[in-house]
């Protein structure tokens, strides 16, 4: 009988169970307890996890010494940082927990500093991804309009407010669509503005906003866990809907494409770790790079279930144990997601 194997999972709430389930419901059948960290007592997932515990805030000074505290009073093997804007932080407590007999789910801070980068990112890798430009100023926001062919109606665009991670700050500017009131507060829909309204907003308190050509297609994804710079393992799978930046419907889908640009940028920059790289695929299939998320994706619960189970296999890479190279994929699996109500005094 193997030992069990204690987890903890920070921003751990609702859209984390998928991950917590994939960990105790393992292949090989090992106990692995999974406690639950979030700042949020409302948010905080009570389902599932063995344990949930209230943390301070990733900018309170006292966070790492608590968090410190917390995996050595728990004895935990494994501790995996979710939240994208924890990730820098992550890099720098890794090795503080180790000494405590934690090891963090992190890639190594040369690799994490570009592939967080969204821009960096892109500027190493021009023919992956679609024009973009960080602007802070109305008269940056037009020059790239220009530059795209967006005033002449046939090109659109999106923004994303620099630096912040999933969909927050999203937007698609269409000079028809922002002006519809049923969009308006729609749950879990992307949000529509006008170049005008993005202008004022920039000329008002300066934000730096990423503006990237709008590439029409399906929403894709490939997730690896990777070995210093190699690729021990990948999926993909397709993304129908979306609501709070989780997929709610799809289906697994292997794109050979999406797989090797994966696995340049894998090899390129030493990952080490779990990973999902998020793409569009156009209607004959091309696929266009819009970013890394250098974590666990929100949705590999999904590719779990078709026999993806790397975030399994990270815990057992970190602690030393012998990890699976090779996974048989079930890509006829298709997902939707249904939630339910947990109730408590």
């Amino acid at each position: 009988m193997k030992s069990a194997i204690t987890v903890v999972i920070t921003g751990c709430n609702r859209a984390r169970r998928g991950i917590v389930q994939s960990l105790k419901n393992n292949r090989d059948g090992r106990d692995v307890r999974v406690i639950g960290i979030n700042n949020s007592p409302y948010n905080i997932l009570r389902t599932d996890v063995d344990e949930f515990v209230v943390a301070p805030s990733i900018t309170d000074p006292e966070y790492i010494p608590w968090l410190r505290d917390l995996c050595k009073d728990k004895k935990v093997d494994v501790l995996i940082p979710f939240i994208q804007g924890e990730l820098p932080i992550a890099s720098k407590y890794a090795e503080s927990l180790l000494e405590v007999g934690t090891h963090v789910s992190i890639t190594d801070p040369k690799s994490l500093n570009l592939l967080n980068d969204k821009i960096a990112l892109a500027e190493r890798y021009p023919e992956y991804f679609p024009a973009q430009k960080v602007v802070n100023s109305s008269d940056g926001v037009r020059e790239f309009a220009e530059k795209v062919g967006y005033y002449d109606g046939d090109h659109p665009m999106c923004c994303k407010i620099a630096g912040k991670c999933g969909g927050l700050g999203f937007a698609i500017l269409d000079e028809q669509k922002w002006m519809d009131v049923t969009f308006f507060n729609r749950a879990g829909s992307n949000r529509f503005i006008s170049i005008g309204q993005l202008c004022e907003i920039m000329d008002h308190d300066g934000t730096e906003v990423i503006l990237q050509e709008y590439i029409r297609g399906t929403e894709y994804c490939t997730v690896v866990l990777a070995d210093h710079g190699e690729v021990a393992g990948i999926c993909g799978f397709m993304g129908y809907a979306m609501e709070f930046g989780c997929y709610t419907s799809g289906a697994m889908l292997k794109n050979q494409m999406a797989y090797n640009m994966t696995e340049r940028v894998v090899r390129e920059t030493g990952l080490d770790g779990n990973a999902c790289f998020d793409f569009i695929l156009k209607e004959d299939g091309t696929p266009i790079m819009l970013e890394c998320n250098p974590r666990i994706s929100a949705g590999i619960a999904f590719p779990d279930r078709a026999g993806a189970d790397f975030v399994y296999q990270r815990c057992l890479q970190l602690i030393g144990d012998p990890f699976l190279r090779e996974y048989d994929i079930d890509y006829d699996l298709k997902m939707v997601r249904n939630d339910d109500f947990y109730y408590y005094k």
